[in-house]
């Protein structure tokens, strides 16, 4: 065995997780999504100070309206790049299929959250329902699901920022050529994209601000920061513990390969 599928057994070792193509593509919507709710809250919430002192002048204006349309401009063509990435790259595809959500998602969700609640355990730990509890170890939910290479909460995330950049998307550019809309659509069509694209807009930035900042870079696992945007990469620890099901076939892999995991059916070091 060589010394590198040795080091396939470390739990340090590092395999990819996102490719390069991945990482731009997120790279390219962190961007154009920090430019675009700097330059386009001011439109909503202009009486604040802040606002004021950073766009108050004419050209400081202009230049945010125009920082606005380039970064849509941006998000326009990553989103039809990454289109043609998950139809037309073998890679694009895989995420694709792993994305999609499945019956397992929605069990995981259910068991995840009973998980953290413990009311069961409670419930046999004040002697209540014990025989049921005793026959129907399930119901007590001790473990966390297996996740997949992509938990429910991960694919949750992937379709709302789908279905987001679709709705902002759209109802920006009937704003952009508003003459153009118009000139098809009853003034209260305008009116209605105008609402839509504001509270979509505040939704996306407090979905990411409490919902991604925390389950991917805060929470005690990753703090201060998962470095999986950037590197790519995934230690072989962090993928038994997130994704142990893409870890089992990991190690399928390994051991069509004749390299064993060097661990017992308990996942520890049989050293230890």
């Amino acid at each position: 065995m060589s010394q590198e599928n040795l080091n396939l057994l470390d739990d340090n070792f590092e395999i990819e997780r996102m490719n390069l193509a991945e990482r731009v593509q997120h790279i390219v919507l962190m961007v154009s999504f920090i430019i675009l709710i700097i330059t386009g809250f001011p439109l909503l919430f202009f009486e604040w100070k802040f606002w004021q002192v950073l766009f108050g002048s004419p050209i400081s204006f202009y230049i945010r309206g125009l920082l606005h349309r380039i970064s849509a401009v941006m998000l326009i063509g990553l989103s039809i790049f990454h289109i043609f990435y998950v139809i037309f790259s073998k890679d694009g595809k895989e995420f694709f299929r792993a994305m999609i959500p499945k019956w397992k998602d929605f069990r995981d969700a259910f068991e995840t959250f009973m998980h953290y609640f413990g009311f069961t355990r409670y419930l046999k730990s004040r002697g209540i329902l014990t025989k049921f509890f005793e026959k129907n170890p399930y119901w007590l939910f001790n473990e966390l699901p297996k996740y997949d290479r992509y938990d429910f909460r991960q694919k949750f995330e992937y379709w709302a920022v789908v279905w987001g950049s679709f709705v902002m998307i759209l109802t920006g550019l009937a704003m952009w050529f508003v003459e153009f809309t118009i000139s098809i659509f009853p003034l209260w069509v305008y009116d209605v994209c105008r609402i839509i694209h504001s509270y979509e807009a505040i939704l996306a930035f407090l979905a990411i601000i409490i919902w991604h900042m925390y389950n991917v870079h805060l929470n005690p696992e990753a703090f201060p920061m998962s470095k999986i945007w950037l590197t790519g990469k995934i230690t072989v620890r962090e993928l038994r513990e997130r994704h142990p099901l893409e870890y089992e076939r990991f190690i399928e892999k390994l051991k069509k390969e004749g390299i064993s995991d060097g661990r017992n059916s308990k996942g520890n070091n049989p050293e230890n």
